[in-house]
């Protein structure tokens, strides 16, 4: 059986991970059997979560991951898109792994209220002084990797508007469609919805959150996924 090691559970969601959460929606859709555990990024062969193990095999990347997924048991919820409809999942992707990550990581890991969440989710078990020393660390090299691709050179306003601006974005694309590319769930969704129901239930108010939430369709599109593949998680507040 497949086994997924990721991030712990938290905001009500099963990872607090974006990137687990869309590789485990995406085992959902497809029905393959799989064993989710808590994973250590150290052992990971990335060094991140999530990734897999199957049989002998450690991947990592959740991209890499759906891929293989894909090609070793033959399933792909994607198989009956077109060209138009696989350049724009892959532009929705794109926008929200490569740019709002960014902003999303800036929200929880730098802004003050924010990390005090982010802190006790990923810290709070460590016992002393590792709890101490550890979080200020990853603290210290996640603003490093902000700076560098750019997002953590703005300020906080600034960033949050940028986020706002893709989510606005995203509800355009949406529509009144039950689904980004139509009346059924693919990659793309699992990639939204990872983002979506992650920024809803972050427990911090935020322009960013407001604006998911002044969106009746992103929020829709939210209780319908999580309907469809998580039903024992709480609706939307």
């Amino acid at each position: 059986m497949i086994r997924l090691y990721q991030f712990p559970p938290a905001y009500g969601l099963s990872s607090a991970s974006p990137f687990c959460m869309k590789v485990e929606t995406w085992l959902r859709m497809t029905g393959l059997a799989y064993h989710p555990l808590l994973g250590d990024p150290r052992k990971a062969p990335k060094g991140k979560l999530p990734y897999i193990e199957d049989g002998d095999l450690k991947l990592g990347d959740s991209q890499l991951i759906l891929d293989y997924l894909r090609a070793q048991y033959n399933v792909d919820p994607d198989a009956g898109l077109g060209a138009p409809q696989r350049a724009l999942s892959m532009t929705i992707t794109r926008m929200l792994e490569e740019h709002f990550y960014w902003v999303m990581l800036h929200g929880r890991w730098i802004d003050p209220q924010g990390w005090a969440v982010t802190r006790e989710v990923f810290f709070g078990a460590l016992p002393r002084p590792l709890r101490e020393v550890v979080p200020r660390l990853v603290r210290r090299q996640l603003g490093r990797d902000l700076r560098g691709q750019g997002i953590g050179r703005h300020e906080s306003p600034e960033i949050e508007a940028m986020g706002a601006e893709d989510m606005d974005a995203l509800a355009i694309l949406l529509g009144s469609r039950p689904f980004l590319l139509g009346d059924q769930a693919h990659s793309v969704d699992a990639v939204a919805h990872a983002f979506l129901a992650g920024t809803l239930a972050f427990p911090v108010d935020s322009l960013i959150k407001e604006t998911v939430a002044s969106h009746a369709n992103l929020v829709a599109f939210v209780e319908r996924m999580n309907a469809h593949f998580y039903p024992t998680i709480e609706p939307v507040p």
